[in-house]
């Protein structure tokens, strides 16, 4: 930087840069009016082919390549010819669009082009058809504007924010459709672009940097004149603050950071490395055919060289047989007619003689060629080989290049994004993520003892462990790689940025000067033990070749499978791709799996379809390889009810950061230096700070990474509110506006009329300033929220393109929220898809409060707004995204809040009916819903305290005590209220191990006894007295030996029991024997039962459909006793023999219906398994599905009925 400082003290430096700046404020604002043009002209080209030949706009192709739609001619510059054959059209050949739109669209791109061949009217001279790709002309308007580009420097250009000042003034320049736009005649010799670009080229080919001030002030006045030549309305708006920004520049009154000063050397340099890029490419291509060509040309000399000697010796082997069989059948003929009258002994002798020879000549004659056949074959294949080996090791050489190129763009495309806002308030102040980064609080999740009955249940104060500090922890199991991370954390816990330091960690462990772990290491030691931030072993991460990091967002009801997202993102950017790159260790990154949804694809999918997903397509297609570790990221409710192996897989939940006092430290330093505060000062800040966090309560909401910076970002400017998120969020929408205001250094944005009614009655009187003079803007914000997050196509509710947005508000009000930073076009970390949707709000989480605003802002609508929401939201899988969204408008709209708690009830009700009568599904899979859902509406609860909005009479009929002793006592209180306030109505209830005190079983029971009439879904887990009298339970679950007494069982489809005692379990089976005849399923593990009274009850269980037995002998006697609807019986964790098997099958074999048996987990005493497993394939009675006899044992089979 100090170098670029030196450059231009000199003031002829400073003229030229000051010419050199100005091009690029010129080129900041006609890019935006350039991408709103070429949008324009796509849609005048489509009219004008509809017009022409009736092809609607729906109507698209990306099966088109350039060379298919152009004719191949020596009129076209692109056609390059060599031995009769076009470089350009050798792989893709000149056909018509399937469609029949393609060809037309490059009919109107020529006409469109001011220098087209008017004399030809059918000729494709003009565009630089070799910088487009035709196959996305449909769907990047860009494609078509590349063709009004120069050559140079160009082909590589993918993106409308990668072309420089003269590629924007040449397709201004080129593209005749620009000429609407401009006042200037652009036909003639002398107008604005040429004159800008007479500019550009004063400034780029000064080679001593230096400018008369003169020149200067002209270079810039042509740069005013430029824009201020733009006809359209809406485009003077949105030049106006550029020409002022030049006018001030030219005055000297402009202040000029260093960033200004880089960014414009930056420009120039890019220009010029491209510009030598290009060269340099086209050297190298030339040069590669040229080797190729000599190649080629040397074997087929060697082959004609060889083909012409083996022809020259047959023709002489040929030639001398004829010779000397003519000349023996002339002797034979003279010797006939000396001795024909000797007699027949005579001629019979000589003739004889006479074939002898023949023979021999033909014999020698076959012998010759043969040999001179395989020498030649020999040679032949001598030189095939060393071909092929030539051919194999360009081939090798080829891969080994394209993977080293593919690893150094990732590289390089990271390195380039890595950067991370310090606060959603200033997107515009971007720092190395180190200068802000702390490590985050990560615990493996391990499954509960629950798991092996077949539920998801986590007890979080059990199954815990300690935080991982190191990538070797993550990714590793027992020594061995994982093949599938899940990493599950609330909004704003630090998903992404994990995500983005271990992208930027694997970045390092492969640059050439990354420092090894150990070296490191030493260098740590010398340092203070404070000083570890933890992940850091970067040698981990160097045996991963590549890491693709992919946001399943911008593939949100697009693409399902991960494997082809990472091929299109590679392609998308015009890098080779090779298979063998999943040959080596991968790390697949995907984030925001909570964001994705799957294409709308019938299920089975049909026969040209892509897709492979199975029927469950909650998550999307991974590559299972023992060499590729997937790692995802989700909100908790994503993954809530996700089945996971135990062995290949594992899951994590990051709850924040290890220590939110050193991120709020490195924050306040890094705006502290922006402003130049010394060190004592941002201590005495930070101080300051934690006092008022202290002071006001807030420390529920710091511990939140995302919040915690806003936080910061409000105290540091003095605007820090008390309280609820909601406070905190629409004084971040102030900030936001004032801002966009600042940049622009404008007053307001709107020009519409305010409703300070409106504005009053959703935020009372203390409305902030900037909210309060451009509330119409905030509206089209919310308006904007509200539409997509509930847009029933998923794929654009979170990312959007241009035209969704102005669907909703103007294109000038787009622009002002692109300012104010609330809408952004930032790039991404992850690799960039090929669809050109590049619009989002900053956060899902000001999506989320803008579409609550929304809710709150039209309370007349509600009714329409809930039928919405309830159709979006509709069942188990997609009610948990609704959390964030319900509990900001429990801040602001009772009303709606009350109606959208009983709507979360409704569907886990749903749900719990819909799994009780499934055969495959179990209701104790919804534990984790449950207490996901309960939370939501427990943090609704407390905002609308914090928020001080009237007493909300929220919905909570699903009730869980699992993790109640680990909760804050605000939570605790909050849960007391809610359960008071629905005692009623409570539907299902879940006491987890809060019975441990004698008041928590009264409370329990009286909840029970208060919900006689609507509980239908008991789980009990611990020991004491419970009386059912009078409930109507469909499911229920005892565990830990409780004292249940008046049991009814008329209701029930589904009963579990668990360590249950002798006492207990005889008034359990007492009570099923009598009224259990609509159970269908039945779990029993670790019971005492006295045999008779389990084998006098099975009978009358009449529609019992699935038995499982967890640690229970195997007695075919008990067997017998099943009723007939029995369909399925599973035993788990026994021990059996071989005969214990056998008598199973058989009895199998005796049911008069198809029944399906299996033994999991379990142990063979008797190691006899090779006789059992041959028995059993002999069996003509039965479809054994699976016969695993290693420890465990697992084998299952089903019996196949006789016709």
């Amino acid at each position: 930087m100090s170098d670029y400082i030196d450059i231009i003290r000199k003031p002829e430096t400073q003229n030229w840069f000051k010419a050199a700046m100005g091009m690029n404020i010129t080129r900041d604002c006609l890019l935006d009016i350039v991408k709103e043009i070429t949008h324009e002209l796509y849609h005048t080209i489509r009219k004008e082919i509809n017009r022409k030949h009736g092809i609607l706009k729906n109507v698209v192709c990306s099966q088109c390549y350039t060379p298919n739609v152009l004719t191949c001619d020596t009129d076209n510059k692109c056609c390059h010819y060599k031995n009769g054959r076009c470089a350009f059209h050798d792989i893709h050949k000149p056909r018509n669009c399937s469609a029949n739109l393609c060809n037309e669209i490059c009919k109107e791109i020529v006409c469109h082009h001011r220098f087209r061949n008017r004399s030809k009217p059918k000729s494709f001279q003009g565009p630089t058809w070799v910088n487009t790709d035709a196959s996305k002309w449909c769907a990047e308007p860009w494609q078509i504007a590349k063709c009004y580009l120069s050559k140079d420097g160009y082909k590589d250009v993918n993106k409308e924010e990668e072309v420089d000042f003269n590629g924007i003034v040449n397709i201004m320049y080129n593209c005749e459709f620009f000429q609407t736009y401009f006042k200037d005649d652009l036909t003639q010799k002398e107008n604005v672009c040429i004159k800008a670009r007479d500019v550009r080229q004063a400034v780029c080919h000064s080679s001593t940097m230096s400018m008369a001030s003169d020149d200067s002030d002209r270079a810039i006045d042509t740069l005013v004149a430029l824009l201020q030549n733009l006809k359209q309305f809406n485009h003077q708006a949105a030049s106006k603050a550029a020409v002022e920004k030049l006018k001030q520049l030219k005055n000297g009154t402009l202040a000029i950071t260093t960033e200004d000063v880089e960014t414009t050397f930056q420009h120039l340099k890019d220009n010029l490395i491209a510009q030598i890029k290009e060269a340099l490419e086209q050297k190298r291509d030339k040069l590669v055919q040229e080797m190729v060509d000599a190649l080629n040309e040397n074997i087929s000399k060697a082959l004609e060289t060889i083909q012409r000697k083996g022809d020259d010796v047959l023709k002489t082997v040929q030639t001398k047989e004829v010779d000397i069989l003519e000349t023996v059948q002339r002797k034979g003929e003279d010797v006939l007619e000396t001795v024909q009258s000797t007699g027949d002994d005579v001629l019979e002798t000589v003739q004889r003689k006479g074939e002898d020879v023949l023979e021999t000549v033909q014999s020698t004659g076959d012998d010759v060629l043969e040999t001179i056949q395989r020498k030649g074959d020999d040679v032949l294949k001598k030189i095939r080989r060393k071909e092929n080996a030539v051919l194999n090791k360009k081939k090798n050489a080829t891969r080994n290049s394209t993977l080293s190129e593919i690893q150094s763009w990732l590289i390089e495309q990271y390195r380039e994004r890595c950067v991370a806002p310090v606060s959603m308030l200033d997107p515009d102040i971007d720092v190395p993520l180190e200068r802000i980064y702390v490590p985050p609080s990560i615990k493996v999740l391990k499954r509960g003892q629950d798991d092996r009955q077949g539920g998801s249940k986590t007890d979080k104060t059990s199954t815990m462990e300690s935080d991982v500090n190191s990538y070797k922890e993550l990714l590793n199991r027992d020594g061995n790689p994982l093949n599938t991370i899940y990493i599950q954390g609330d909004p704003g816990c630090g998903k992404t940025t994990f995500s983005t330091k271990l992208v930027l960690d694997w970045c390092k462990a492969h640059s050439e000067n990354g420092a090894s772990t150990k070296e490191r290491r030493k260098a740590t030691n010398r340092g203070k033990a404070s000083n570890r931030t933890g992940f850091s072993d970067l040698d981990t991460l160097r045996d991963y070749k590549f890491l693709f990091f992919v946001s399943l967002r911008d593939y949100s009801g697009s693409m399902c499978n991960v494997s082809q997202m990472v091929e299109d993102a590679i392609k998308s950017n015009r890098l080779p791709w090779d298979d063998s790159v999943w040959e080596h260790k991968c790390i697949v990154l995907t984030d925001a799996a909570d964001e994705w949804c799957h294409p709308e694809i019938p299920f089975p999918p049909p026969c040209d379809s892509a897709c492979n997903c199975r029927k469950d397509r909650s998550m999307p297609l991974y590559l299972k390889r023992r060499n590729i570790t997937n790692i995802i990221t989700a909100r908790p409710w994503k993954l809530a009810n996700l089945s996971k192996s135990d062995t290949l897989t594992r899951m994590f939940e990051i709850s924040g950061v290890t220590n939110y006092e050193t991120l709020a430290e490195n924050v306040i330093n890094v705006l502290a230096e922006k402003d130049g505060i010394s060190k004592n000062d941002q201590q005495c800040k930070c101080i300051d700070f934690l006092e008022k966090i202290k002071a006001q309560s807030l420390h529920n909401l710091i511990s939140i990474p995302a919040v915690c910076v806003q936080l910061v970002h409000q105290f540091y400017v003095g605007r820090l509110m008390e309280g609820s998120l909601c406070a905190i969020y629409i004084d971040m929408l102030d900030m936001h506006i004032a801002k966009g205001l600042q940049k622009l250094q404008i007053k307001e944005f709107d020009t519409e009329a305010t409703c300070f009614e409106e504005i009053t009655q959703t935020f009372g009187t203390e409305t902030t300033e900037y909210l309060r003079g451009n509330w119409s803007l905030v509206r089209s914000a919310s308006v904007l929220a509200f539409k997509t997050l509930t847009d029933s196509n998923k794929e654009s509710s979170l990312v959007f393109s241009e035209n969704t947005i102005t669907n909703h508000m103007t294109k000038t009000k787009l622009d002002y929220l692109l300012q104010t930073g609330i809408i952004t076009q930032k790039k991404a970390l992850a690799l960039p898809s090929r669809k050109n949707v590049p619009y989002m709000f900053v956060h899902k989480t000001i999506q989320e409060f803008l579409a609550s605003l929304y809710i709150a802002m039209n309370q007349t609508d509600i009714e329409d707004i809930l039928n919405v929401i309830q159709s979006v939201y509709c069942d188990a899988n997609s009610i948990m995204d609704i959390g964030q969204l319900f509990i900001f408008t429990c801040g602001m709209c009772a009303p709606a809040a009350e109606r959208m708690s009983q709507h979360i009830m409704d569907v886990i009700t749903s749900a719990f009916e819909s799994k009780l009568h499934s055969i495959s599904e179990q209701v104790n899979d919804l534990v984790l819903t449950i207490h996901l859902a309960q939370q939501i509406v427990l943090d609704g609860f407390i905002e609308r305290v914090a928020n001080k909005q009237p007493c909300l009479q929220l919905k909570l009929s699903h009730v869980t005590f699992v993790h109640f002793e680990n909760e804050e006592i605000k939570e605790k209180d909050a849960l007391k209220t809610l359960i008071d306030m629905n005692i009623s109505n409570i539907i299902s209830l879940d006491t987890g191990f809060y019975l441990v005190q004698q008041e928590s079983t009264y409370y329990v029971q009286e909840i029970i006894s208060q919900s006689r009439e609507t509980l239908s879904y008991l789980t009990h887990y611990t020991a004491g007295p419970l009386d059912l009298q009078g409930l109507k339970l469909k499911y229920l679950t005892c565990f830990a030996n409780p004292y249940i007494s008046n049991l009814d069982c008329t209701y029930m489809h589904v009963c579990e029991i668990l360590l249950i005692g002798l006492l207990s379990s005889e008034h359990i089976f007492q009570s099923m024997s009598v009224t259990g005849r609509n159970i269908r399923r039945l779990k029993l593990e670790c019971i005492e039962v006295p045999i008779d009274l389990f084998c006098s009850t099975l009978p009358n269980l009449t529609t019992l459909h699935t038995l499982i037995l967890v640690q229970k002998t195997i007695s075919d006697t008990q067997l017998y006793y099943l009723p007939q609807s029995i369909r399925k019986v599973v035993y788990q964790y026994v021990r059996v023999s071989a005969q214990d098997i056998k008598s199973m099958v058989e009895w199998s074999k005796s049911r008069d219906a198809c029944v399906s048996c299996e033994l999991c987990h379990s142990y063979l005493y008797d190691k006899d398994e090779t006789d059992i497993c041959q028995w059993m394939q002999q069996q003509d009675s039965i479809d054994i599905l699976r016969c695993e006899f290693d420890d465990p044992l697992d084998i299952s089979w089903s019996t196949i009925l006789s016709k």
